[in-house]
């Protein structure tokens, strides 16, 4: 029997060994004799290498490329709202939080609503006539609430003339009704300013007696303490003030001529210049209880920030001595 002196393995037919390789002597086949391993010799393999995988395929692509990039924070998970707090009563002593808006609300309100009286309490007609300089240094046109004017002057207090020689101003001792007059008002000072028909008696020419518009053809009536023999009459045809750099004597309406008009029928005739002097003039003798003057020419409203749509006359002159 033949056997590989490589491997031990038997052998075969053909010139290598069938199982090592190992080429076959031509002595190997002779006989059974040959030294030979009684067991054969196990040969330590070489270690096994997996070959190479011929293609290697990429890794699977991820899509997209910039997911890592573009995706945000993790959406936020629901979390169920907290239950509300119970309210809480208002302890003793503290103020609602309502209170605060509440009170100037109502400050605001009282505000307005006195400032709409303060405006329906003044003379709207006058102040659309006569409305008062944007400087504020004119005389007011809104009469105090508390003063409302009559249509008509109240007639003065009379007074017994003293004794005297000669003749003197009874007018000072009479008493004065016109049938219209203005409202009170204030003067630059913040004073109440009356203009009823007993200014025209006080013998001061910073007051007056007059009514708002043209008087012309209104009648003044005059009443004398007794009966008078009269020798001298005369008026200041105008508001005879100055207020600062404000005229009133120029800003208001002026008295251009008169009648006066006596017990007896007598009427006499009377014209004024422009000044805001007395003007009187001498007459004939004239006895008489009652004088009634009465307006025949007024003049135009001034201009500039005095004027005022207003007639007036700041004083009248009655000469004479008792009957």
């Amino acid at each position: 029997m033949e056997f590989c002196t490589g491997c031990g393995h038997r052998l075969g037919e053909g010139r290598f060994c069938t199982n090592c390789g190992h080429p076959i002597s031509p002595g190997a086949r002779s006989d059974d004799t040959a030294e030979r391993p009684a067991v054969p010799v196990p040969t330590t393999p070489p270690p096994s290498v997996p070959p190479p995988p011929a293609y290697t395929p990429p890794p699977k692509p991820r899509y997209p490329l910039y997911a890592d990039q573009a995706m945000g924070p993790p959406p936020p998970t629901y979390q169920p709202a907290p239950a509300p707090a119970p309210a809480r009563a208002p302890s003793r002593g503290s103020r609602p939080p309502w209170l605060p808006l509440a009170l100037t609300v109502l400050l605001v309100l009282l505000m307005a609503v006195a400032g709409g009286l303060l405006l329906l309490s003044g003379d709207g007609e006058e102040r659309a006539e006569d409305p008062a300089p944007a400087n504020g240094t004119a005389e007011t046109e809104n009469p105090p609430p508390s003063e409302p004017s009559p249509t008509s002057s109240p007639p003065s207090t009379s007074q017994s003339p003293p004794p005297a020689d000669g003749p003197q101003d009874v007018a000072r001792f009479a008493t004065a009704t016109a049938a219209k007059t203005a409202k009170p008002n204030l003067d630059t000072q913040g004073n109440q300013v009356r203009y009823e028909a007993a200014n025209m008696l006080d013998g001061v020419a910073q007051t007056c007696w007059r009514m708002p518009g043209d008087g012309t053809g209104q009648e003044i009536v005059f009443t004398l303490a007794e009966p008078t023999e009269l020798t001298e009459v005369g008026l200041i045809n105008g508001y005879a003030k100055s207020s600062g750099r404000l005229d009133w004597y120029a800003g208001n309406r002026k008295v251009l001529a008169v009648e006066w008009v006596f017990d007896d029928g007598t009427m006499l005739e009377q014209s004024f210049s422009e000044t805001r002097q007395m003007q009187s003039m001498p007459i004939e003798p004239v006895t008489t209880s009652r004088v009634l003057l009465r307006l025949v020419s007024v003049g135009e409203p001034g201009k500039g920030p005095s004027a005022r749509n207003y007639t007036a006359i700041s004083d009248v002159r009655l000469v004479g001595e008792p009957a």
